[in-house]
């Protein structure tokens, strides 16, 4: 529930100035989850060059708009860093973060299980686990996949099938 632009408030909450380069793609990519087309997008760079504040904005656009976004990594130790590093600006911006992967205990995946199908979960941090069938959204909107190598273009498909009714946006870094 954002009171104004969820792309401009995103922007804000970082405590950087975005550069000109991740301007330009946060406004590419926010053209192109305005299209009913799903997007299939590649947001390359270097170690370090923001990559992940990026797809951030992305995903508080596609929360913004009442969507749920799912960020994939390819490890647990990935998945973690990638939440722990999305926790504090997330929580800004008033996005509910979880993380799934395959370390969780019965109730804490049962716990996510829910929440993800539920909308009670905004954004999704998490590894190959999110792949597995039992895994629904209410509304997927936004898929991110960090590392796209690790993860084959069938496995990919399966998770763009899980929400409700249309395929969701791709971005892949």
């Amino acid at each position: 529930s954002f009171s104004r632009d969820p792309v401009a408030a995103a922007c804000e909450v970082f405590p950087f100035e975005l550069t000109d380069a991740q301007l330009r793609a946060v406004s590419e990519i926010s053209v192109a989850l305005e299209s009913i087309v799903p997007m299939k997008r590649l947001l390359q760079g270097d170690v370090g060059c923001g990559k992940t504040a990026v797809a951030l904005v992305a995903c508080a656009q596609v929360v913004g708009g009442g969507a749920q976004a799912v960020f994939l990594a390819p490890t647990e130790l990935l998945a973690e860093q990638h939440a722990d590093t999305l926790r504090e600006t997330a929580s800004a911006l008033g996005l509910r973060l979880g993380v799934f992967t395959g370390s969780l205990s019965k109730d804490q995946r049962r716990s996510m299980l829910d929440r993800m199908s539920t909308g009670a979960v905004d954004l999704v941090v998490g590894t190959h686990a999110l792949l597995s069938a039992e895994v629904q959204f209410a509304s997927l909107g936004l898929v991110i996949i960090d590392e796209q190598h690790r993860f084959g273009v069938a496995q990919r498909l399966r998770l763009g099938s899980r929400g409700a009714g249309t395929r969701p946006h791709l971005l892949v870094m």
